[in-house]
């Protein structure tokens, strides 16, 4: 039951299955399949913004789509937040106020992580983190990603990939904290 586990770039076609997984990582489960469709046209086919099939891997299981992840380049960060939370505000009817920027130049930022509930518990979202980990190292850029401090579970998987604390920052109207990868750690 556990299939052959291959990644691939995502291409436009995708953009349904990454909101999707935008929906899921933000934990926005009760998104209608409206919503979940308006969020792909309007944001997720783009090529300037954070939430693109562009800046997303795709795992797959035996061929069939099965996680996700978004990850970029910090450089061009504060642009393209502007404009994704522009279209947020439109899609979700809320703002983020004083929200600080997750990443900057030099980094290469993991944003997004979603494994379909059928395909939790086989890895393929450590193996996801491991192909963001490889595409930031590639690019000779510091690999980072945040964590709800209420998500223990996944600080407990970052910080065994080789993540560790590395400030804290104020998103989504609490604080997170800011995790970078050390090649050192095991």
């Amino acid at each position: 039951m556990n299939g052959i586990i291959s990644f691939r770039n995502a291409t436009v076609d995708d953009a349904l299955f990454i909101s999707r997984g935008f929906h899921t990582a933000m934990l926005l489960d009760g998104a209608t399949e409206e919503k979940i469709s308006c969020f792909a046209q309007n944001i997720c086919v783009r090529e300037d913004v954070l939430y693109s099939w562009r800046n997303t891997i795709i795992a797959e299981v035996d061929g069939k789509r099965a996680g996700m992840l978004t990850a970029y380049d910090g450089r061009n960060y504060h642009d393209m937040r502007v404009r994704t939370m522009a279209l947020v505000k439109q899609h979700l009817g809320v703002e983020f106020p004083g929200m600080e920027d997750e990443t900057v130049p030099g980094e290469y930022y993991l944003d997004s992580l979603a494994v379909l509930p059928e395909y939790r518990g086989r890895g393929i979202g450590r193996k996801l983190l491991q192909q963001g980990i490889e595409k930031g190292n590639a690019l000779c850029l510091d690999v980072t990603l945040v964590v709800d401090p209420v998500n223990p579970k996944a600080r407990k998987l970052y910080t065994s990939l080789g993540f560790s604390h590395s400030g804290t920052l104020f998103l989504f109207g609490h604080d997170y904290e800011k995790m970078t990868y050390t090649k050192n750690n095991p």
